[in-house]
């Protein structure tokens, strides 16, 4: 047993780790590589899996015993859906499409489903943004509510903080505003949470212990990878490229910083949607990479950070 099976689930984001897997067979075997191996007690697919597939993996995790999470961040983007778009038919076909991912959920007794905002607006749009996504994100908690009933279990809704200026540029975003959203939204309902991803950290360009600090109250998932701010380099922007790639800005010592983090502000002991708080690596293999040897890099990655953490 890993020394953090008692304390947290570790996850892997599936999609992102093995992103040619499209077929029903690739995604599947790729699927199991993860739940085989004990390292990992979590494991998050993407929304865009059809429902015959999702629930052969439900199948699967459930005799492995693995966790399983829905990640509507791969629908919004290939869509282009806005939960805080001014144009409110916009907003609207933006909530209905993650209610179906919130659906899935249900159908696969996954415990949470992560998405995004929309993208980051002129200042003077800033405040009816704003209301926008949290007019959305109400919706979704609502519907998810209603639903928890008839299944016996609730589905958390998690708003994932990605960057505002450099490559998704979303509204969520800045630190500041996460946490006026996730207060307002939280004050209603409680399943609603944020993710914090140590990737996006060096592009929203704020200091780890800072965003966490700040935003505590409200986080109940967590992604860690890595980024590459040089512009010219082929992982440039919000790639999630190997920890410890060239120009990189994470490794070992990042990694360790954000864990002590999050030891710090008490997520190891918060009660969330799922069994146990979860953390997942977010990497993705550059072209010509072997996606298990992108995985094996992160394993020692992360042992070399909590090893850390335990001194």
């Amino acid at each position: 047993m890993y020394p953090w099976h008692s304390r947290f689930h570790m996850g892997l984001i599936h999609f992102m780790a093995y992103p040619d897997a499209k077929t029903e067979e690739e995604i599947l075997s790729t699927v199991k590589k993860v739940l085989i191996d004990e390292f990992f007690q979590a494991i998050e697919i993407s929304a865009m899996v059809e429902k015959p597939v999702l629930e052969k993996i439900a199948k699967m995790c459930e005799i492995a015993k693995v966790e399983l999470l829905i990640a509507a961040q791969p629908l919004i983007l290939a869509k282009g859906l806005n939960l805080n778009s001014l144009k409110e038919e916009n907003r609207k076909k933006a909530v209905e499409e993650i209610k179906n991912s919130i659906d899935k959920a249900y159908l696969t007794k996954a415990k949470a489903v992560a998405l995004l905002s929309g993208k980051m607006v002129k200042e003077d749009q800033l405040e009816a943004a704003k209301k926008q996504l949290v007019k959305s994100l109400r919706e979704l908690c609502q519907y998810s509510q209603q639903l928890s009933g008839q299944f016996n279990h609730s589905v958390g809704i998690n708003l994932e903080i990605f960057d505002w200026s450099i490559d998704k540029k979303a509204l969520i975003g800045p630190a500041p505003v996460a946490f006026e959203i996730a207060s307002y939204v939280r004050s209603y309902h409680q399943n609603f949470g944020l993710t914090v991803d140590l990737s996006h950290q060096p592009l929203v360009f704020e200091d780890s212990f800072y965003t966490i600090q700040l935003l505590s109250p409200f986080i109940t998932h967590v992604h860690i990878g890595n980024a590459v701010l040089k512009k010219d380099h082929p992982a440039y922007g919000d790639l999630h490229p190997r920890f410890g790639i060239d120009h990189g800005a994470n490794d070992v010592e990042q990694l360790t910083y954000f864990l002590k983090s999050l030891e710090k502000t008490g997520y190891f002991d918060k009660k969330t949607a799922t069994e146990k708080p979860v953390i997942s690596f977010e990497i993705k293999p550059l072209p010509g990479e072997d996606p298990d040897l992108v995985v094996a890099n992160a394993k020692r990655i992360f042992l070399s950070a909590y090893g850390n953490l335990l001194k």
